[in-house]
């Protein structure tokens, strides 16, 4: 017997030294993935890329980071460098509208227009018209959640417009309530895509408009809530609501690019609010989404199913639910969202797998498509 013991152990010691072994070689691989996908010359340069990845079901793991701050800083940047995680802040508002559903505190069903018609800034009647007749009281709160309201959106239904008044004013501190005048100033109310719940036309305003029934419900501030309510829930401590909360974390962030624009040193993004206020870390997100995934977030499993319902957008050929949307890699399906600049967060329950990058720049070289795939190749490698 205890020569069996020892021969079993010797056995286990063998298997743990080959599975450290090729996780190692992982690393390296993904390490040497990243670098060569750093740019720094060019119309569109990458200087940093950061991720973490995991697969429960090999056991491996990978948190770090390749490149450099920026331009105007040739500091290496280190795996828990902070960036704008954008529009991924969508599926966290998300998250808690369905919470305050759970609390009996709203329906998706309800119509916003119950939620909304208190505040004067918004003058919710004429929010939306469309050959001169008033559909905004017919918005229900899930059309918000999954982008069927119609509302047209001011970053890009007048985009032109929009980033030529942010690139002149480039400190400009925005807040919600003036983002409303300029879809007004803009005459978006005017321009929908559709009526409500008749097609899908993706619009932060629908995530602006979240933001303030979250606000009305819950008599506290958007910001506050996602503090209380996931991040620190979460322990997410690098985590934090630009411009509308203090800094949190270690203050270590990267430069993130449009084309050559230094978007994090040179532009206020103060208009992201609750469609994508949120910066983060690459952990710190995927943190997020595991526990929304392992039903850490919600009372009722009933409640993440409804979350990734795609049955209501999949007729018009799309896969998105309620702030989240589904990705396909290597046959297998993962959830979660991206964002502006360069960043995705994605999970596969069946077999635990997360994948959260940021890759520093919004125009993405035609190869990223390829890049991914090899990163994904390695995490799933068993």
């Amino acid at each position: 017997m205890k020569v069996l013991l020892i021969a079993l152990i010797a056995m286990l010691s063998i298997n743990n030294a080959f599975s450290q072994t090729n996780f190692n070689e992982k690393s390296e691989i993904i390490d040497s993935l990243m670098l060569n996908h750093l740019v720094h010359k060019g119309k569109r340069p990458i200087y940093n890329i950061l991720l973490y990845a995991k697969n429960e079901k090999t056991g491996y793991e990978y948190f770090g980071g390749q490149g450099s701050i920026g331009k105007r800083n040739e500091k290496r940047v280190e795996a828990d460098y902070q960036y704008r995680i954008a529009s991924i802040t969508k599926t966290v508002v998300a998250t808690i509208v369905l919470q305050l559903e759970e609390e009996g505190k709203l329906n998706v069903n309800d119509k916003a227009y119950s939620y909304l018609d208190g505040l004067d800034f918004l003058n919710f009647d004429e929010f939306l018209i469309l050959n001169n007749t008033s559909y905004a009281k017919d918005i229900r709160i899930k059309d918000l959640l999954q982008h069927t309201s119609g509302i047209a959106d001011i970053f890009t239904d007048k985009k032109s417009r929009f980033n030529i008044s942010v690139f002149l004013n480039k400190k400009r501190q925005f807040t919600p309530e003036g983002l409303v005048d300029i879809y007004y100033k803009y005459n978006l109310n005017k321009e929908p895509n559709n009526k409500p719940g008749e097609s899908m036309h993706y619009s932060d305003m629908n995530y602006m408009l979240l933001g303030f029934i979250i606000e009305q419900v819950t008599k506290q501030k958007l910001p506050q809530v996602i503090r209380d309510r996931i991040i620190e829930k979460l322990g997410m401590n690098n985590t934090y609501f630009e411009y509308y909360e203090k800094e949190y974390g270690n203050g270590k962030r990267v430069d993130t690019y449009l084309n050559r624009i230094n978007m994090t040193k040179k532009i206020n993004s103060s208009y992201e609010w609750a469609g994508g206020g949120l910066v983060s870390t690459t952990k710190d997100v995927a943190i997020f989404i595991e526990a929304l995934f392992n039903n850490e977030l919600f009372q009722n499993s009933s409640t993440l199913d409804k979350m990734i319902d795609f049955s209501d957008n999949k007729k018009y050929g799309l896969h998105y639910g309620m702030g989240i949307s589904l990705y396909k890699f290597n046959d297998k399906l993962f959830y979660g969202h991206g964002g502006y600049y360069g960043s995705l967060l994605i999970h596969e329950p069946i077999d635990n797998i997360t994948l959260s990058i940021n890759v520093g720049q919004v125009k993405l070289p035609s190869n990223n498509k390829i890049f991914m795939k090899n990163i994904m190749d390695v995490i799933m490698n068993e």
